[in-house]
């Protein structure tokens, strides 16, 4: 069967508060979020946050080293967690937008 899953997300690097380097059955990884504000119909602001994960070690001490706010734009694949079923981007590739 052929599939395809590949996504590229920008938003506002938002560092999640606590233990950022976790582990897991797939090994260690840094986990962060990509905030976008997107208007609603009825004129107000959505605020999602894209939890996104790095098993790249080169990924995660990048991520450690940017500001909270940082535009970035985030290129991997859609997962879930094998323990809890939790859907987040296991990042290939993370970089800064221009204007940040």
């Amino acid at each position: 069967m052929l599939t395809e899953n590949t996504v590229t997300v920008s938003g506002a690097l938002h560092l999640i508060h606590g233990q950022m380097i976790r582990e897991s059955k797939s090994g260690r990884y840094a986990c962060f979020s990509v905030r976008q504000d997107t208007p609603t119909n009825d004129g107000g602001i959505r605020k999602d946050f894209l939890l996104v994960r790095s098993f790249d070690p080169g990924i995660q001490a990048w991520i450690q080293e940017q500001a909270e706010g940082t535009t970035v734009r985030v290129t991997g694949a859609v997962r879930s967690s094998l323990g809890s079923g939790e859907m987040y981007i296991r990042a290939e590739k993370v970089e800064t937008l221009n204007g940040s």
